[in-house]
C-alpha cells in the first residue's frame, strides 16, 4: 500500500486513538470470529485454508499491536520520567519480543519464512551500520527489521512513512525509540530530511539505521508512474535507469546522501530480497496463501572507506547497487 499520500493524524487524534484502540480490537475480533469459524469449515473445500489463515493472521496482528500499546503503558507506569538507558532497553526488548512473535506466527499460519542466501556481514562492531533495503512484497519492512535485530543484534532505527502514526502501537513504541516518521512528499520540502539527519547524527557505534530508498513498495503501476514522472521532468539519466530496472524502483537519493554525508564513519549494508515481491495486491497475497516460497534475503556490506561521500558520487553508487539488486532478483526467478 502506498503510504506517502496519507497524512498523519494530529497529535490529539493520536492520543485519542491510543485510548480507543483496545475497543477497536475487541470490535474487530467480534466481527472476525464468525469469519474465522467459516474459514475453518470452508477449509474442507479449500485445502489451502486461505480464508482461515488470512483471518487468523489478521486477528493475531491486531492483538500483537495491542501488546505493543499495553507494553508502552506498563513501561510508563514503571518509569514515569521516561528517560535513561533502561527506558531505551525496555522498549527495545518490547519491540523485539513482538517482532519475534509476529515472525514465528507468520511462519506457522501463512508460511512466511525468512531465509538467507549467504552469510550476512554486519561490518565492524565498533562502527554504526546504515542499511539500504529493497521495498517490495508483503511485510518486507517487518522482516528486514527483525532480521537485523536478531541476526546482527542491532535493533535498527527506522525511517518510515508518517502515515503509520495511524497505528497507535507502532506510533508509540517507535516514537519512544527515536525512529523517524517522514512527511508526505507533497509540500514537505527539506522537512523530509530533518529526521533522517537527526537519526544519522545520533547513531552510536553499535546502532543500525534502516532506510528504504525507493520510498514505496514496488508494483508494476508504481514503476510505470515513476518512469512517466522522470520523463516529464526531463531527467534522462534517471529515466534510462528506471526503464532498465524490472524488479525495483529507482532509489530516491536525497535521504541516502544526507545520511552518508552525516556519518562518513558508518559501514553500509545493501539488503535485497526475493520470493514474494510480485505479490502486489491484497488479492494476490490472499491467493498465494500459504506461501510456497521463502522470503530470501541477500546482503552486500561495504566498509565506510569504500563508500563515496560526495553527493554526485553517492547517487551513482546507489544506482549501481540497485542495478545489482535488480539483477539478483531476476536470477531468483521471482
Amino acid at each position: 500500500m502506498a503510504m506517502g499520500g496519507i497524512k498523519p493524524p494530529p497529535v490529539f487524534v493520536r492520543r485519542l486513538l491510543r485510548l480507543v484502540w483496545p475497543v477497536v480490537a475487541i470490535a474487530v475480533t467480534f466481527v472476525a470470529a464468525p469469519v474465522l469459524v467459516a474459514g475453518a469449515l470452508w477449509s474442507v473445500v479449500d485445502r489451502r485454508a486461505r480464508l482461515f489463515r488470512a483471518t487468523g493472521m489478521l486477528l493475531l496482528v491486531v492483538w500483537l499491536d495491542q501488546q505493543l500499546l499495553w507494553g508502552c503503558w506498563r513501561l510508563r507506569v514503571q518509569e514515569p520520567l521516561g528517560s535513561g538507558p533502561q527506558w531505551q532497553a525496555d522498549h527495545e526488548k518490547l519491540l523485539v519480543d513482538v517482532l519475534d512473535t509476529v515472525m514465528r506466527l507468520a511462519r506457522k499460519w501463512v508460511g512466511f519464512e525468512v531465509r538467507l542466501d549467504a552469510v550476512m556481514d554486519f561490518g565492524e562492531p565498533d562502527r554504526p551500520l546504515i542499511s539500504f533495503a529493497r521495498h517490495a512484497g508483503p511485510a518486507d519492512s517487518v522482516a528486514v527489521a527483525w532480521l537485523l535485530s536478531r541476526t546482527a543484534g542491532r535493533l535498527p532505527r527506522i525511517v518510515l512513512a508518517d502515515a503509520l502514526r495511524w497505528d497507535p502501537g507502532l506510533d508509540l513504541v517507535l516514537t519512544r525509540l527515536g525512529s523517524s516518521f517522514v512527511p508526505s512528499a507533497s509540500g514537505a520540502g527539506d522537512d523530509r530530511l530533518l529526521g533522517v539527519r537527526r537519526l544519522a547524527d545520533s547513531l552510536a557505534p553499535k546502532d543500525a539505521l534502516l532506510i528504504f530508498p525507493e520510498g514505496e513498495n514496488w508494483t508494476p503501476d508504481r514503476r510505470h508512474r515513476r518512469i512517466e514522472r522522470l520523463r516529464a521532468a526531463g531527467q534522462q539519466a534517471r529515466l534510462r535507469q528506471a526503464e532498465r530496472l524490472r524488479n525495483v524502483l529507482p532509489p530516491k537519493t536525497k535521504g541516502a546522501i544526507a545520511t552518508l554525508m552525516a556519518r562518513p564513519d558508518a559501514d553500509v549494508m545493501i539488503v535485497a530480497h526475493a520470493g514474494l515481491g510480485r505479490l502486489t495486491s491484497p488479492r494476490a497475497i490472499y491467493n498465494a496463501l500459504p506461501f510456497d516460497r521463502p522470503f530470501l534475503v541477500r546482503t552486500w556490506t561495504y566498509a565506510a572507506t569504500d563508500v563515496p561521500r560526495d553527493p554526485a558520487a553517492i547517487e551513482t553508487w546507489l544506482a549501481d547497487r540497485w542495478s545489482e539488486i535488480d539483477a539478483w532478483v531476476d536470477a531468483q526467478d521471482e
